[in-house]
């Protein structure tokens, strides 16, 4: 018995070594290909930086009789290659549009308007009376700003200025916290002792009929031309 098993292992060493040498060879002759197929990920498609500048807001106020008659708005200038949004208004290319909230000094109703004060301080020649100060927005900026100008109450009172309007709109998107009062000389202080400068601002002067009044609200809010009275 011991015989038999014996030969049985002879037997199994003989066949077993020339199939190592085989495998073996055939080993050296081919590759061996992995099984595991690495991840290859394709580069991400380059996208618009988010802190990229597509626009400025400047704060601006301008007195005409001291202490008592002034206008405080927002100017918005397009710094981006392509048309951007404010509010109701479409901003083309390397224009820019003025926001602000009137009362007595237009005839087409209280309310807010769209490039009065770009139209009327260019014509007029008041420019460099104007105190400003100005910050860049980016397009998660711009887009908070255009929703709090869609959202805002169309009209003006003692509680809600163009003081209240245009503080309103800059604190959006930016840090300060400006408070409105009520007496302009007041607001062109605070706008003073907080870095605005006068006389540097360049507002893009429209034509004639891009000076707009809003009208309605919510859904039904759009703009209208203003007449040649609150124009002129």
């Amino acid at each position: 018995m011991k015989k038999f098993v014996a030969v049985l292992l002879a037997l199994a060493m003989l066949f077993t070594v020339p199939a190592f040498a085989f495998a073996a060879e055939d080993a050296e002759q081919t590759p061996i290909v992995s099984e595991e197929n690495e991840e290859t990920t394709a580069p991400e498609e380059s996208e618009a930086d988010s802190d990229e500048t597509v626009a400025t807001i400047s704060l601006c106020t301008c007195i005409y009789v001291w202490p008592i008659s002034g206008h405080t708005w927002i100017y918005v200038h397009n710094n981006s290659d392509e048309p951007i949004q404010v509010g109701h208004y479409e901003v083309p290319v390397g224009q820019g549009v003025s926001v602000g909230v009137f009362s007595f000094s237009v005839n087409d109703g209280w309310g807010i308007y769209y490039n009065i004060e770009a139209y009327k301080e260019n014509t007029k020649n008041r420019m460099d009376n104007v105190w400003s100060k100005s910050e860049e927005l980016d397009a998660n900026e711009l887009e908070t700003l255009s929703n709090k100008l869609l959202s805002y109450p169309n009209y003006w009172g003692f509680g809600g200025n163009c003081a209240t309007f245009a503080f309103t709109m800059w604190n959006s998107v930016t840090n300060d916290n400006y408070i409105s009062f009520l007496i302009p000389a007041i607001t062109q202080f605070m706008l003073m002792v907080s870095g605005a400068k006068r006389g540097e601002l360049e507002m893009y002067c429209p034509s004639r009929d891009n000076v707009y009044r809003l009208k309605g609200y919510g859904e039904n809010a759009h703009l209208e031309r203003a007449s040649d009275y609150t124009v002129s």
